[in-house]
């Protein structure tokens, strides 16, 4: 393994760093000064260096964003470094694997916020001619909000990156997604994506699913099959799926296909979670699961001093 510092540079200086950020696969404004890449079996926390204010930071990975202004009470401190922790993971994706003219799959979530927000200022900066597939409701509104261009799988059904968020992510670098309810399309457009790179605040990084994720594995289910799933899941699988319910209507949550989300809260230690997913997806009702086995090619950890832990797949 090897390690990044980046500092802050001015964006016009962007142009004079082109060589360099090419040959590292970076297109950023952060200056590197010694090469990286982290694999599973070796992850390090990679921690900012002490920065004094007034003066741009010195960081590690792939930068330290501004902090937050710090609120006033413990709960709102931890908010600060959660949210802090996600703008910087996003931001050091954007940063580091968005082109020119790439086809983008764009994902949904609250960390994807900050990654849409960073894509429309790089468009801006740089006249970037990018094309953006989302993967739900709302990361259609943001696409159109922050005015990029909005296609679909049917109309763009090969795309260059996808880049989403994840509710937990192991050392194999196995994902748990669909805390939202949008696994289906997620799934989809990642398949669709040469790469997909998943960003998330440090609670997402585990050693093994359910270490930190206790809300279990979603999964879409056609509505008229979701008592039988229930029944398959526990007797072949153990554990209890459960009917996701919403919180502001009476029922259940309604996917953006139409369907139902049972939680399956497992009780399993599985080696192979792609085994798994293989079972799930045998049984009839089962639309899509929210187990992404050995799709993302890097995670960004965005840390709570601001710092991000990059962990790459082997090739």
């Amino acid at each position: 393994m090897k390690i990044i510092k980046l500092s802050r540079k001015p964006r016009n200086s962007l142009s004079s760093l082109r060589n360099l950020t090419t040959q590292l696969n970076l297109h950023s404004p952060w200056f590197p000064e010694k090469p990286f890449i982290a694999k599973p079996d070796c992850s390090t926390s990679l921690m900012s260096a002490a920065h004094s204010e007034g003066r741009s930071p010195i960081v590690c990975a792939l930068g330290k964003q501004p902090a937050f202004s710090k609120c006033s009470t413990a709960q709102g401190q931890s908010m600060s470094l959660i949210e802090e922790g996600k703008r910087a993971a996003a931001h050091a994706a954007v940063d580091s694997v968005v082109k020119d003219n790439q086809r983008i799959g764009v994902g949904s979530g609250s960390t994807i916020v900050y990654a849409v927000q960073r894509i429309s200022e790089r468009v801006k900066e740089e006249n970037l001619k990018l094309v953006c597939v989302p993967t739900s409701f709302q990361a259609s509104q943001l696409i159109q909000q922050h005015n990029l261009i909005l296609s679909d799988l049917n109309t763009t059904p090969q795309l260059d990156i996808a880049i989403d968020g994840a509710d937990e992510v192991d050392s194999n670098l196995d994902a748990i997604k669909g805390g939202g309810g949008c696994q289906t399309q997620e799934k989809a457009v990642a398949a669709a994506a040469d790469s997909l790179y998943i960003i998330a605040d440090f609670r997402k990084d585990s050693k093994k699913l359910g270490e930190k994720w206790k809300k279990g594995v979603p999964i879409e289910v056609l509505p008229f099959t979701y008592r039988t799933v229930q029944s398959k899941i526990e007797t072949l699988l153990g554990g209890s799926a459960q009917l996701r319910m919403a919180k502001h209507k009476a029922g259940p949550v309604i996917t953006d296909n139409g369907n139902f989300i049972l939680d399956w809260i497992f009780d399993v230690d599985a080696d192979d979670w792609n085994a798994v997913n293989t079972q799930l997806k045998l049984i009839p009702g089962v639309v899509e699961t929210g187990l992404f086995c050995g799709m993302a090619r890097r995670v960004y950890f965005g840390l709570e001093d601001g710092s991000v832990k990059v962990v790459e797949r082997d090739d």
